[in-house]
């Protein structure tokens, strides 16, 4: 394992324990993941993520929205997330609930050059005041068609929003001159 690799997956263990510890006292861990993703890990994860939040007896709406996004974060990150030197991607997940909602936390890898357009596209999707305006906007991103070299259209973060009705939260910690740790936080209100 080379020292730059060890680096990077030391900064995702060291990142994601202290998500862990910054989760409020009355939120509970229902799922946590770091590791690699591929699509057995994805698949597995899925199902673990559907069997905690069918226990929640919660309401069938936020429940679809939960899976959801989960869904749609765990696919994102395997498609969009950045590599290491090595070509590694390093991902963490966290689902946590409180009496009135549930948090998915996700983090992966993303190279500093993207990091201004992501940050351009989430205030984007916050901007917007009312969930007809977000999607309108999702309806002309649609229509535009743009797929991008991944094969995306760029519709992740957009249906996350939409799904979730929060704002999105983020941050990236860099890592070194070439990666961050990007962390994106959903919720979806219970009540």
């Amino acid at each position: 394992m080379s020292n730059e690799q060890h680096i990077e997956e030391t900064f995702f263990k060291t990142h994601f324990l202290k998500t862990l510890e910054t989760l409020k006292p009355d939120q509970s861990v229902l799922l946590a993941y770091d590791g690699v993703l591929n699509n057995d890990t994805i698949s597995r994860l899925e199902t673990e993520v559907e069997g905690k939040v069918t226990e929640l007896a919660i309401a069938k709406t936020p429940l679809k929205k939960i899976f959801f996004i989960s869904v749609e974060a765990l696919q994102n990150m395997l498609i969009h997330g950045g590599k290491d030197s090595l070509g590694h991607q390093h991902n963490y997940f966290v689902l946590s609930k409180n009496h009135a909602k549930v948090e998915i936390i996700t983090a992966n890898l993303v190279n500093n050059s993207n990091i201004d357009k992501l940050k351009q596209d989430v205030e984007r999707l916050n901007s917007f005041a009312e969930p007809a305006d977000l999607k309108s906007y999702y309806m002309e991103h649609l229509d535009k068609n743009e797929i991008s070299d991944k094969g995306g259209a760029g519709l992740g973060f957009i249906t996350i929003a939409m799904k979730s009705g929060n704002k999105l939260g983020y941050s990236f910690d860099k890592i070194n001159d070439t990666l961050s740790l990007f962390l994106l936080r959903s919720t979806v209100s219970l009540e």
